[in-house]
């Protein structure tokens, strides 16, 4: 055997290993801080749709969130947050319970006003949504 032969072997062997390699690794596993940021959209209710905005962020170890409708903003209660779902509760509205695709989230409300909400991420550096900026 040459010793050209024997290197462009070598580096056959050694590509074929390098690619086994990176074929074997998996993507990082998402994390629960992929739902922080601002989510905008709208909440359904007895056949009427409301837009709302939902602020999310990780503190410590636990979350916390705003939500938003017209001029009004409260505090999220309850929040717990998952790569995949979202939960809070809304004092006097109710409880939201969501699945999160990707910049999607999307889900049902219950207790004393039942309905279903439809949000989507927008960009944090966007200036902040203002539901009716010239009025309803």
């Amino acid at each position: 055997m040459k010793i050209g032969e024997a290197m462009r072997i070598s580096l056959l062997i050694g590509s074929i290993v390098l690619l086994a390699a990176c074929a074997g690794a998996s993507p990082r596993a998402k994390t629960d801080e992929g739902v922080s940021g601002r989510w905008r959209g709208v909440v359904l209710r007895n056949g009427l749709r409301a837009p709302i905005a939902v602020e999310l962020s990780q503190q410590d170890r636990g979350w916390r969130g705003r939500f938003s409708a017209g001029d009004n903003t409260v505090a999220l209660q309850d929040v717990r947050v998952t790569a995949t779902s979202v939960h809070f509760e809304l004092p006097g509205e109710g409880t939201f319970e969501g699945a999160v695709a990707g910049d999607s989230m999307a889900g049902s409300i219950s207790g004393a006003n039942t309905g279903s909400f439809a949000l989507e991420r927008h960009d944090a550096n966007e200036p902040r949504w203002e539901i009716y900026p010239r009025g309803p």
